[in-house]
């Protein structure tokens, strides 16, 4: 049973859930479902994804958030290219666009895509994924990608896309639940966070910035965070 991060096979099974087998990597400490559903099954779940109606509900307060954090990043980089990799309904696009940024946001979920369509009509949204823009001429000066990568059975193959698709200079910003934060719970199955298949690897510090420099970001920095969540600032 290989790590999908340090490809270690030094992995012991952790338990189920979900009717999910989760294991943890003795080398790099990554938990992570095994056997992981294939792309074409992720995409079919994330069609009908249960927590869309909860980000129409939120969207204005999520909005506001992206704001601040987007307002952190511009002070960062030159550049005014802006993409959010996995953009639900569109709030940190309209955050951008609201600082000035030249925004566009990318989802796998159709209908997060329409919807984001209705709620901001003046938006740049397209329902691909981060490894087919990669494929294309198009570059950008920050990278916007909040509670994506524990989503996905290839993380090796989207941090190479971000990577490409970053402009030297430009930064990237990325979050996803954090498996070594004090305030999570021993038996970590128990955590609420733990949802297979919804979310397939949990990280902690150690093997989130070695997945990174694998792929040759640098400047990799973590951002306090009183909440269980990694949040951290990368360079191309």
């Amino acid at each position: 049973m290989a790590c999908p991060i340090c490809q270690s096979t030094k992995s012991s099974l952790a338990g189920s859930k979900h009717g999910h087998k989760l294991y943890r990597c003795a080398d790099c400490s990554l938990l992570y479902v095994s056997p992981a559903p294939v792309d074409g099954e992720l995409i079919h779940y994330y069609q009908d994804y249960h927590k869309t109606s909860q980000y129409i509900r939120k969207i204005k307060s999520k909005q506001r958030r992206a704001k601040k954090r987007i307002w952190s990043l511009q002070r960062l980089t030159l550049g005014k290219k802006f993409i959010d990799v996995g953009c639900n309904e569109g709030y940190a696009v309209a955050a951008a666009r609201s600082l000035g940024l030249e925004a566009c946001g990318i989802d796998v979920n159709e209908a997060s895509i329409g919807l984001a369509h209705q709620q901001y009509p003046m938006g740049d949204f397209r329902a691909t994924n981060a490894q087919a823009l990669a494929t294309t001429d198009e570059r950008f000066d920050i990278i916007y990608c909040s509670d994506v990568i524990e989503q996905l059975s290839d993380p090796h193959s989207f941090i190479a896309a971000l990577y490409t698709l970053l402009n030297k200079g430009g930064v990237l910003f990325l979050t996803t639940p954090d498996i070594g934060h004090f305030s999570v719970q021993k038996n970590l199955l128990d955590w609420t966070a733990v949802r297979p298949p919804e979310h397939l690897l949990y990280f902690s510090k150690a093997p989130l910035q070695q997945l990174l420099e694998m792929h040759q970001f640098n400047q990799i920095s973590f951002r306090p965070n009183l909440k269980p969540t990694l949040k951290l600032i990368a360079r191309k």
